[in-house]
């Protein structure tokens, strides 16, 4: 049986698909003393086409002058807008001793999937293979993200599999390309076309292939989904048959259902707490 955790939450929505670019997206100054920041790292140049991320380290005393955890956040944004510095929901986690890589990837506008996801697999490469000489331990990766960038971490979390990805959060993610790609068939296109470059009866395998839903398996990580009770535009259904799925499979899933919110919204300082608990809890 599915399981929902309740938070109340004051945050900001963006209605519909658009994200309001407000001050949030400045993350400039350290956030504690002694915290390191990398930006502008190229981790994969598809194409002729530099993917950079940024790296938001904690203090070398948070984790006792042990190598820092660290989480791939990815940005949502359509699969087609947004950028690796902008609404990075839990660059506050190294605060609590977790480094944080924010990453690039192709735009729908610029590449079909599985583009996408290669480009995150390019990313994970690159911390397992130059996290060390940055302070983080490769052994203790997670992945996260928001919206479409929820989709690619729940995707790259099960395909991938334990050990490479200790632990899963995605907030708002559309998990099922092919339920979501029929509910907007009417669009011209939908962001689910651009995605996979035509109409969804056309692409029906591309959009199975794209869909964590359909690779869950037994060694998949564990995940934590945060959803919206109001999201009309990827419902909460996508989070709670993606948890329906995991637990089948005997992986470890929960569902945060945020009461009073839509798609898009600030993490709360207590719901950031429970995300730093949890990653904390699978890195050790």
């Amino acid at each position: 049986m599915n399981t929902v955790w309740v938070f109340r939450s004051c945050s900001f929505v963006a209605a519909g698909a658009v994200m309001l670019f407000a001050s949030c997206a400045a993350y400039g100054p350290p956030r504690v003393t002694g915290e390191q920041i990398h930006r502008g790292i190229v981790f994969a140049s598809p194409g002729g086409h530099d993917l950079k991320l940024d790296l938001y380290v904690p203090p070398k005393s948070a984790n006792a002058g042990r190598p820092a955890p660290v989480v791939m956040w990815i940005f949502g944004g359509s699969w087609r807008f947004g950028t690796r510095g902008y609404h990075v929901n839990i660059r506050d986690l190294t605060r609590a001793g977790i480094a944080v890589a924010s990453i690039d990837y192709r735009y729908s506008s610029e590449a079909i999937f599985p583009a996408q996801l290669d480009d995150c697999r390019a990313a994970l490469r690159w911390l397992e293979t130059h996290g060390a000489a940055y302070g983080l331990d490769p052994g203790r990766i997670g992945v996260a993200g928001e919206s479409a960038g929820g989709h690619l971490a729940a995707l790259l979390g099960v395909i991938e599999g334990r050990p490479r990805i200790r632990a899963v959060v995605a907030l708002y993610p559309p998990t099922d390309l092919v339920a979501i790609g029929r509910q907007y068939a009417d669009a011209n296109p939908s962001d689910i076309e651009r995605l996979l470059g035509g109409s969804i009866e056309d692409r029906l395998a591309l959009a199975r292939a794209a869909s964590p839903v359909f690779h869950v398996k037994a060694d998949s990580p564990p995940f934590l989904l945060i959803h919206g009770s109001l999201d009309d535009l990827v419902t909460p259904w996508h989070s709670e048959e993606i948890d329906r799925r995991l637990r089948a499979a005997g992986v470890e899933s929960r569902v945060i259902l945020v009461p009073d919110q839509a798609h898009w919204f600030d993490l709360t300082a207590l719901q950031l707490d429970v995300v730093a608990k949890y990653f904390r809890r699978h890195f050790n």
